[in-house]
């Protein structure tokens, strides 16, 4: 079939100049756009953004100060290798084979618990299930918490990469030679779910997402991964090379996070500045474009806006593709980025910047020096910034 489907658009290309319809006869031009930038880039200069609406992806749970006043507060210290999970006023985390759970409430009532781990075994997951907390290393050995103690529960001797994909009581974990198994956290049983082929990324942190009755996943930012959402198995698609066909802007290879579906299509995001809408069942690309320069960071609203993070600007577009914003920021190092109705917070290496979308103007300016990339966090529509030795907390 998928042949069949290249063949057909190679048949119709030949065919045509690169112009998919019907001129008709009495057809006159209508120049609607004011200005046209490279890499098919169009800008609409009469819009304007007063309030976005609600962000979908990558983060759905935050808020940000209407006034657009924050603080940043250090609340813990961390080393490179350390992992986070937050529930509610809790922050368990890990420091090598420490495993601490700290209180916002009350800092001073931080709980230690030592695990029994191998000289070069790490812990890689806190995770949270039905108020258990159960701890995955690198070398897949699973403990549980249970009354201040660390219990181990089973070793699989395999050593797995930091992401995992959590469905319920079971959780898929990757091996770091490219194989999938399921382990069932009630019974502490595993069970393969297949092989995919590694390709060159760097292991970034993302989110998984649900497309048809499939599971997108990053493993790295080079290797894509799809996995039935019914049996949690390896599933053997051709979306990226569908899409590396079609598409007329160059080769996808290494991502910023998994696609995302909205309105039927999926979002590819390619870090060099390649995005795509393409529809991998019906082979059909909404929209695409170059924007020219790296990605650093994306949000997206529940209205199909796309906000755009690279080094010199944010960008924002439409759901049909057409740019609304093109707002050059002063952020040296930037990093991530989060969006709230009319604010929008860049945090680069050295600071964080607010921008006001609806003045177009930097309207707060923090000034606080990380180590190294960050990660953020969000629970309870509470912000918090990791980098390689401290979690950081956003607040008013």
């Amino acid at each position: 079939m998928k042949l069949i489907k290249l063949l057909s658009f190679l048949l119709i290309l030949t065919s045509c100049n690169k112009y998919f319809g019907i001129i008709e006869p009495d057809y006159i031009p209508i120049n609607e756009t004011e200005e046209v930038f490279g890499n098919n880039i169009v800008i609409q200069k009469n819009s304007n953004i007063l309030e976005l609406d609600k962000i979908i992806y990558p983060f759905t749970d935050f808020l940000i100060n209407e006034n657009g006043l924050i603080k940043i507060k250090k609340i813990i210290s961390l080393n490179e290798t350390s992992s986070i999970n937050i529930q509610n006023e809790l922050i368990f985390y890990s420091n090598n084979n420490i495993l601490s759970i700290y209180n916002i409430d009350k800092p001073k009532e931080e709980l230690k618990i030592k695990l029994e781990l191998d000289k070069d075994e790490n812990i890689i997951q806190i995770i949270n299930l039905s108020s258990s907390i159960f701890v995955l290393t690198n070398k897949s050995k699973i403990f549980s918490i249970e009354e201040n103690s660390a219990n181990l529960k089973a070793n699989f001797d395999t050593f797995i990469s930091k992401k995992i994909i959590l469905k319920g009581s079971n959780l898929i974990a990757f091996t770091v030679f490219g194989d999938a198994f399921e382990i069932d956290l009630l019974n502490y049983t595993t069970n393969f779910k297949g092989s995919f082929s590694l390709n060159h990324g760097v292991l970034e942190s993302s989110r998984n997402y649900e497309y048809e009755n499939l599971i997108s996943h990053l493993y790295n930012s080079g290797t894509l991964i799809f996995l039935n959402n019914s049996d949690l198995k390896v599933e053997s698609t051709f979306f990226i090379k569908d899409l590396n066909i079609l598409s007329s802007l160059g080769y996808f290879k290494e991502f910023i996070d998994a696609p995302f579906v909205y309105n039927d299509y999926l979002y590819f995001i390619e870090k060099s500045g390649f995005i795509c809408v393409f529809n991998p069942l019906t082979s059909e690309i909404l929209w695409e474009v170059d924007v020219g320069r790296s990605i650093k960071d994306f949000n997206f609203t529940e209205e199909g806006e796309l906000i755009l993070l690279t080094n010199y600007e944010l960008i924002i577009f439409d759901s049909l593709g057409e740019m609304i914003l093109n707002f050059k920021h002063i952020n040296d190092y930037p990093q991530k980025m989060i969006g709230y109705k009319s604010k929008i917070l860049i945090f680069g290496k050295e600071e964080i910047q607010i921008v006001d979308l609806t003045s177009k103007s930097t309207q707060n300016y923090i000034k606080n020096k990380f180590n190294g990339d960050i990660e953020l966090i969000t629970f309870n529509s509470n912000i918090f910034i990791k980098d390689r030795k401290n979690l950081y907390q956003i607040s008013e």
